[in-house]
């Protein structure tokens, strides 16, 4: 076992490889694992570095494999596909009323957390794991059984059902509000305290991003603040210290409570969406068709 571990290369950029290999295209390839064109770019070249041979042929018209490259993606697919294979028959002999669910932190924390408890009520049974984390590229391999994701809905090796879709909201506390005008149009916005998110990902809507959307131009703000975390930013607005985007499905349970308002009814209406994704090749357990049936019942 010693002498594999020395003469194997990193598992990751064995990984890598066969995403680049399978597309042909490294843009591609990083998009399927959530990294960047020039992380997967770096791991092929450190890879062909430690075996000393080139595994693509770079062309102008785009990849193609060396004999070399060949036969290394045959053998990693051989090697994946068995373990795939082997993780989904461990899995399988589970009890059969886990349940495993994956969801962003922020749609776990405003959105499914809050209705959790009717699932559980209606389901006691069912020993159900939550897992808050960013999107997993792989769910079998990761053990989860069905997850809830934000975005386009085309995703490889998943089904994907849209549950409801997004408006993107101008929020804030009513005590923000105290003392001030109400607000008329967007442009007015451009006057007040705007939350920012300054770390997101690529479905984020920015408030630039929002305004452009809406015909217009934004400026430097005379006040504003910045978060890397947006359950921060929220908790920010909630105080009344400024207003932020929000989306309406997490924002909804705000605005219930009295927590949050629309200082202007003016929304943007998202392209992206809210499905229900899982694997394409493994049925889906009683326990995970029950979570499905229950949570297609509750966005209704």
């Amino acid at each position: 076992m010693a002498s594999l571990r020395r003469t194997l290369p990193p598992v990751n950029s064995l990984v890598i490889f066969e995403a680049a290999a399978r597309h042909l295209n490294f843009t591609r390839a990083a998009s399927e694992l959530g990294l960047t064109q020039a992380a997967v770019s770096r791991q092929i070249q450190a890879l062909e570095a430690s075996l000393g041979a080139p595994l693509f042929q770079r062309q102008a018209r785009g990849l193609t494999m060396t004999k070399d490259g060949t036969r290394l993606h045959y053998a990693v697919t051989m090697g994946l596909e068995y373990i795939a294979t082997v993780c989904v028959d461990i899995r399988r002999r589970r009890g059969p009323k886990d349940l495993t669910v994956s969801s962003s932190v922020t749609f776990a924390s405003y959105w499914l957390v809050a209705r959790l408890a009717n699932f559980r009520a209606a389901h006691p049974d069912v020993d159900l794991r939550l897992v808050a984390s960013a999107p997993v590229s792989d769910l079998v391999s990761a053990g989860i059984d069905v997850a809830i994701r934000y975005g386009s809905g085309q995703w490889l090796g998943v089904v994907s059902e849209r549950l409801f879709g997004n408006e993107i909201w101008p929020v804030c506390s009513p005590k923000y509000m105290v003392g001030r005008e109400p607000l008329k149009s967007a442009e007015e916005l451009l006057d007040e305290t705007l939350l920012h998110l300054g770390a997101f990902d690529r479905n984020w809507v920015t408030w630039d991003h929002w305004f452009k959307a809406l015909g217009v131009t934004m400026r430097p703000t005379k006040r504003g603040f910045t978060f890397d975390n947006y359950l921060i930013l929220l908790q920010t607005a909630i105080r009344g210290e400024g207003i932020a985007l929000c989306g309406q499905r997490l924002a909804e349970d705000f605005i219930a409570r009295g927590d949050l308002i629309r200082p202007i009814e003016t929304a943007l209406v998202s392209d992206n969406a809210f499905y229900l994704v899982y694997p394409t090749d493994v049925p889906l357990s009683d326990s995970a068709q029950r979570f499905r049936d229950w949570i297609r019942a509750e966005v209704r």
